[in-house]
């Protein structure tokens, strides 16, 4: 079959340039949602104690990480410092740290955070089997990130990392709800009202994180410098690591894009720098009823994109067997060493193919677009840099290409002498030239006779 991939000028000649695809990330495409699972948390006790521990830990680690290195920054490279950092949670596994010191700071902080009031009620609400999405989570995080906060500045004190007589009473937030009355409303109406506190709780969050960047007052003195971006660290820190908790249930994989159409005019539009660029033309093989295209080290798939509004949905605590980077033990383990129930279930049979299936859906907006995929999957990590991601296809899968209504007669030259250079690769190659018919008022692609010899 025939697959068309819609190119601006300037991606079509690196494209042309050694006959290669570059297999982009879900957030390099354009729709927000790519790739998107619905995640849910849903176990009991000894479940919510581990992710919990986790967190105050992780919360703990980069605050000692940004206070050890603070000191070698000016305000400017503090600032990227910072920004760098919350780009990078380390969900780490709390066992690989037996052997360090960290170990018994680390047992300490888990204790005493386990043992404050707000999260044991949190614990005991939903480590009872409760469902609870994405929003809800970020603010189950939000609502013990104070005293995460309060424990771990108190042993960095102790550490001598933060001075003795600073003041950590900023932290306190009036962010408080009622367990009790929680449980005695459907799962609809809790939700509803966490949806309104987290609402309102963002607004406050943003509002605070634009004064901080717009108050540039005392940048120079330190105390205030560590108050202001200690203050940041307790507005960013519960989404960031709820962020990086959805993105490691799935590795990555990379994807190449095409449509089965090369007469779509919004395609042409968005794509093709508004009919100035051009529709390039691949062939696929066919083997076992399935289409293909040869790679020179392997065959990857190409498939239609399912449009659809339903999604993948998974269990957090349930996947976790599955990442090899995670020890599922470390995480489904409590206070006292009481491990969780969900260590003995059987495995998701279904998380291989959800994985793959995940880069293959869209929702009914986008199906105007009629777009095959060829998907790269990544679950050894071999491809995390953009280098390598480019591959070199079959010499032979290329074989036309096709002008918008409005590329320019240079810009057909440049091309035309891109692919002089690979003359020696190209078979049964043709060109052909998109056309607006008046009469039906609707694109269509004719074969064009040019003088050029590929």
């Amino acid at each position: 079959m025939k697959i068309y991939r819609y190119r601006t000028i300037a991606s079509a000649l690196a494209e042309l340039n050694n006959g290669s695809f570059y297999f982009a990330e879900p957030k390099e495409l354009n729709d927000p949602v790519e790739g998107y699972t619905k995640i849910f948390w849903q176990g009991d006790v000894p479940a919510w104690q581990g992710l919990l521990k986790n967190f105050v830990c992780n919360l703990f680690y980069t605050l000692q990480t940004y206070l050890m290195m603070a000191e070698r920054f000016n305000s400017a490279a503090e600032e990227n410092f910072l920004s760098n950092l919350q780009n990078r949670n380390f969900l780490f596994n709390l066992q690989h740290f037996k052997q360090s010191p960290l170990s018994k700071i680390f047992d300490e902080l888990s204790e005493n955070f386990l043992l404050e009031g707000i999260t044991r009620r949190v614990i005991d609400f939903y480590g009872g089997n409760v469902k609870c999405y994405g929003r809800e989570l970020e603010f189950i995080l939000r609502t013990v990130t104070d005293n995460a906060f309060k424990i771990s500045v108190d042993k960095c004190k102790r550490l001598g990392l933060i001075s003795e007589d600073f003041n950590e009473n900023f932290f306190d937030v009036a962010y408080e709800i009622s367990f009790d009355e929680l449980k005695q409303v459907s799962d609809s109406e809790r939700r509803r009202r966490i949806d309104e506190i987290e609402n309102l709780n963002c607004d406050m969050m943003e509002s605070g994180l634009l004064a901080l960047k717009l108050n540039h007052r005392n940048s120079n003195n330190l105390d205030y410098r560590l108050k202001q971006n200690m203050l940041w660290f307790r507005c960013i820190f519960p989404r960031n690591y709820f962020e990086r908790l959805k993105e490691i249930i799935y590795p990555n994989g990379y994807v190449v894009c095409f449509s089965d159409t090369p007469t779509n005019s919004a395609m042409w539009g968005n794509y093709a720098d508004n009919h100035r660029g051009v529709c390039l033309v691949y062939r696929t093989e066919t083997n076992g009823g399935r289409e293909f295209i040869n790679f020179a080290a392997k065959s990857l798939e190409v498939k239609p994109i399912k449009y659809t509004e339903q999604v993948i949905e998974k269990n957090f605590f349930d996947v976790l067997k599955h990442l090899n980077f995670l020890s599922a033990e470390d995480w489904l383990t409590g206070r006292d060493d009481v491990k969780s129930y969900k260590l003995d279930e059987n495995s998701d049979d279904s998380y291989d193919t959800d994985y793959r299936e995940k880069f293959y859906r869209k929702t009914l907006d986008w199906q105007h677009e009629r777009e095959y995929r060829i998907f790269l999957p990544d679950k050894f990590h071999r491809y995390n840099n953009r280098f390598v991601r480019t591959l070199h296809y079959d010499a032979n899968t290329l074989t036309g290409i096709i002008f918008g209504i409005r590329t320019t007669l240079d810009d057909k030259l440049e091309l035309i002498q891109k692919l002089a250079h690979r003359r020696n690769s190209l078979h049964d190659f043709e060109f052909w030239q998109a056309e607006y018919d008046d009469e039906t008022q609707i694109i269509s692609v004719r074969e064009k006779n040019l003088l050029a010899n590929i």
